[in-house]
Protein backbone atom coordinates (compact mmCIF):
# COMPACT_ATOMS: atom_id res chain seq x y z
CA UNK A 1 0.00 0.00 0.00
CA UNK A 2 1.30 3.44 -0.95
CA UNK A 3 0.79 6.40 1.40
CA UNK A 4 1.41 10.09 0.73
CA UNK A 5 2.14 13.20 2.71
CA UNK A 6 2.02 16.51 0.89
CA UNK A 7 4.95 18.88 1.48
CA UNK A 8 3.77 22.49 1.59
CA UNK A 9 5.46 25.80 2.15
CA UNK A 10 4.55 27.75 5.24
CA UNK A 11 1.74 30.15 4.29
CA UNK A 12 2.99 32.94 2.07
CA UNK A 13 1.05 36.00 0.88
CA UNK A 14 -1.83 34.04 -0.71
CA UNK A 15 -1.51 30.78 1.22
CA UNK A 16 0.72 27.74 1.39
CA UNK A 17 2.11 26.30 -1.83
CA UNK A 18 2.45 22.64 -2.69
CA UNK A 19 6.14 21.84 -2.99
CA UNK A 20 6.11 18.09 -3.47
CA UNK A 21 4.96 14.70 -2.26
CA UNK A 22 6.60 12.37 0.25
CA UNK A 23 5.54 8.81 -0.53
CA UNK A 24 5.99 5.68 1.57
CA UNK A 25 5.60 2.18 0.16
CA UNK A 26 6.73 -0.97 1.95
CA UNK A 27 8.79 1.07 4.41
CA UNK A 28 10.71 2.94 1.69
CA UNK A 29 10.34 6.70 1.34
CA UNK A 30 10.57 8.80 -1.80
CA UNK A 31 10.24 12.54 -2.47
CA UNK A 32 9.23 14.20 -5.72
CA UNK A 33 8.64 17.85 -6.50
CA UNK A 34 5.24 18.85 -7.90
CA UNK A 35 5.40 22.00 -10.00
CA UNK A 36 5.08 23.14 -13.55
CA UNK A 37 8.15 24.37 -15.38
CA UNK A 38 6.92 27.96 -15.60
CA UNK A 39 6.68 28.80 -11.91
CA UNK A 40 10.28 28.49 -10.78
CA UNK A 41 10.45 32.17 -9.73
CA UNK A 42 8.41 31.48 -6.57
CA UNK A 43 9.42 27.91 -6.11
CA UNK A 44 11.15 26.85 -2.94
CA UNK A 45 13.90 24.26 -3.41
CA UNK A 46 14.49 22.08 -0.37
CA UNK A 47 18.17 21.77 0.52
CA UNK A 48 18.09 17.98 0.66
CA UNK A 49 16.53 17.88 -2.83
CA UNK A 50 18.46 20.32 -5.06
CA UNK A 51 17.37 18.95 -8.47
CA UNK A 52 13.67 19.68 -9.06
CA UNK A 53 13.46 17.07 -11.86
CA UNK A 54 14.71 14.14 -9.81
CA UNK A 55 12.91 11.63 -7.58
CA UNK A 56 14.76 11.22 -4.30
CA UNK A 57 15.22 8.10 -2.17
CA UNK A 58 17.62 6.98 0.54
CA UNK A 59 19.81 9.30 2.61
CA UNK A 60 18.47 12.59 1.23
CA UNK A 61 14.93 11.59 2.20
CA UNK A 62 16.11 10.41 5.64
CA UNK A 63 17.75 13.81 6.24
CA UNK A 64 14.52 15.54 5.27
CA UNK A 65 12.46 13.29 7.55
CA UNK A 66 14.86 14.04 10.41
CA UNK A 67 13.83 17.69 10.18
CA UNK A 68 10.48 16.63 11.62
CA UNK A 69 11.11 13.64 13.88
CA UNK A 70 13.90 12.13 15.95
CA UNK A 71 15.66 9.06 14.65
CA UNK A 72 14.83 5.71 16.21
CA UNK A 73 18.23 5.68 17.95
CA UNK A 74 17.93 9.13 19.58
CA UNK A 75 18.04 8.93 23.41
CA UNK A 76 14.99 11.24 23.64
CA UNK A 77 12.79 9.19 21.32
CA UNK A 78 10.78 7.67 24.20
CA UNK A 79 9.71 11.17 25.26
CA UNK A 80 8.54 11.90 21.71
CA UNK A 81 6.62 8.62 21.49
CA UNK A 82 4.93 9.36 24.80
CA UNK A 83 4.14 12.93 23.69
CA UNK A 84 2.37 11.81 20.51
CA UNK A 85 0.76 8.74 22.12
CA UNK A 86 2.62 5.96 20.31
CA UNK A 87 3.75 2.76 21.99
CA UNK A 88 6.47 2.00 19.43
CA UNK A 89 8.46 3.87 16.83
CA UNK A 90 6.60 4.25 13.53
CA UNK A 91 8.12 6.72 11.08
CA UNK A 92 4.87 7.28 9.19
CA UNK A 93 2.74 7.88 12.28
CA UNK A 94 5.38 10.19 13.74
CA UNK A 95 5.52 12.21 10.52
CA UNK A 96 1.73 12.54 10.53
CA UNK A 97 1.79 13.65 14.17
CA UNK A 98 4.77 16.02 13.89
CA UNK A 99 4.65 17.11 10.24
CA UNK A 100 3.70 20.64 11.17
CA UNK A 101 6.89 20.99 13.23
CA UNK A 102 10.00 21.79 11.20
CA UNK A 103 13.10 23.13 12.88
CA UNK A 104 13.89 25.38 9.92
CA UNK A 105 10.28 26.41 9.56
CA UNK A 106 10.10 26.49 5.74
CA UNK A 107 7.86 23.47 5.06
CA UNK A 108 5.29 21.24 6.67
CA UNK A 109 3.55 17.94 5.93
CA UNK A 110 -0.16 17.22 5.50
CA UNK A 111 -2.16 14.08 4.74
CA UNK A 112 -4.36 16.10 2.39
CA UNK A 113 -3.86 19.38 0.60
CA UNK A 114 -5.50 22.13 2.65
CA UNK A 115 -8.19 24.29 1.12
CA UNK A 116 -6.69 27.45 -0.33
CA UNK A 117 -3.27 25.93 -1.03
CA UNK A 118 -1.69 27.03 -4.29
CA UNK A 119 -0.99 24.11 -6.62
CA UNK A 120 0.94 24.47 -9.85
CA UNK A 121 0.71 20.85 -10.92
CA UNK A 122 -1.66 18.05 -10.02
CA UNK A 123 -0.23 16.07 -7.08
Amino acid sequence: MERKLYVLSKPLERGPRLIGVLTEKDGEFEFEYKMSGTVKEWFMVINEFPDVRKKYKGDAVKKFINRFILSKDDPSVDKLLNYVGLKEYDTWELLKARGHVNVRGDAYLCESIPQGAIIYEKP
